[in-house]
């Protein structure tokens, strides 16, 4: 998302490229693997059981992809495969000497953190929660070193985009409800906390750095979704607002959701704007998964789908 990636990291990917050692060489070895661990007529359980060797030597393939890859060429496969399913299906396995979805992991969150961009951390995090963090004992304190080690505006961006994608898996479900440690969950708060008022030293003594963030939009948003967004059309216990028929979005509303966000320094919200700066507040009790959200979030992504003048038909951002 607008991440600059260092010139070092260009450079090893070009001289991989001209020893033949390419990045769609890399993906086909893992894809290979994957296809190797998960094969079509043997379930996984029983596969793992009667080819152990093969198995294993089948993860470690992937993992040594990942642990040799220079740092472009890393960030590049975190975004282009299905890091959550490759979790799932590399296994810890207890009595082989072979803690591999652990040793991947680690590798990936506390070993070389340090040269992934912000969007490959918050894919990382994603893979994390859609692992379900309170089935594996370390999660918590991946998590924690993945967020310790981002600082002031690349904080921001990752709290941003960890909430633009259009579901429920937000920084919000993260640190409140997938995180059970208080220690960690304090530990992240006050990270959060000390990383904001370093950034407010920046803007108030009107460093260069504050500067470049007052062009973007860090302003979050928050709205109600009925008798706010659209109209309730006065159903009960929705709202009471009669004027407009249910579900009918309130004129100029999604222009007013865009100018809160943006302000009067950003107006290109494509090249300015961060995402998931907008977020919706809802009554409406959470059940199974994403069961009460996912109506929502369909309601939200056809929002983003509306044409108009300009590009501006639409909400400007994936709200939360």
């Amino acid at each position: 998302a607008g991440l600059v990636r260092g010139k070092s990291a260009a450079q090893s990917l070009v001289k991989l490229s001209n020893m033949g050692v390419s990045v769609e060489d890399q993906l086909e070895r893992i894809s290979l693997a994957m296809a190797n661990i998960d094969q079509l007529l043997v379930p996984s359980t029983i596969n793992n059981f009667i080819n152990t060797k093969f198995i294993l030597k089948n993860e470690r393939e992937i993992i040594s992809v990942f642990e040799d890859a220079q740092p472009k060429m890393l960030n590049y496969l975190i975004s282009h495969v299905k890091l959550a399913l490759v979790f799932y299906k590399i296994k810890d396995h207890r009595h082989y000497r072979g803690q591999h979805r652990t040793q991947l992991i680690e590798l990936l969150a506390v070993d070389r953190v340090s040269v992934l961009t912000i969007f490959s951390r918050v894919l990382l995090l994603r893979a994390l929660q859609m692992m379900k963090i309170t089935s594996i004992p370390q999660a918590e304190h991946w998590v924690r070193n993945i967020i310790l080690s981002t600082h002031q505006d690349d904080l921001s961006s990752l709290k941003t985009m960890s909430d633009s994608e259009g579901d429920y898996f937000c920084m919000n479900k993260l640190i409140f409800d997938d995180i059970r440690s208080e220690t960690v969950r304090q530990d992240i708060l006050i990270h959060f906390k000390n990383e904001a008022a370093v950034q407010q030293a920046h803007m108030d003594m009107g460093t260069r750095k504050a500067k470049a963030r007052m062009l973007k939009g860090w302003r979050k948003i928050l709205s109600d979704v009925d008798d706010t967004l659209t109209s309730s059309g006065g159903s009960y216990p929705a709202g009471v607002d009669k004027r407009y028929n249910k579900k009918v979005v309130y004129p100029g509303v999604i222009g007013l959701y865009r100018e809160l966000d943006l302000g009067t320094r950003c107006q290109d919200s494509d090249s300015f704007s961060n995402t998931g700066n907008l977020v919706f507040l809802s009554a409406r009790p959470h059940l199974y998964k994403d069961i009460s959200e996912k109506h929502n979030f369909a309601k939200f992504q056809r929002l983003r789908e509306r044409e108009g003048v300009n590009g501006r038909g639409g909400l400007h951002t994936t709200p939360s």
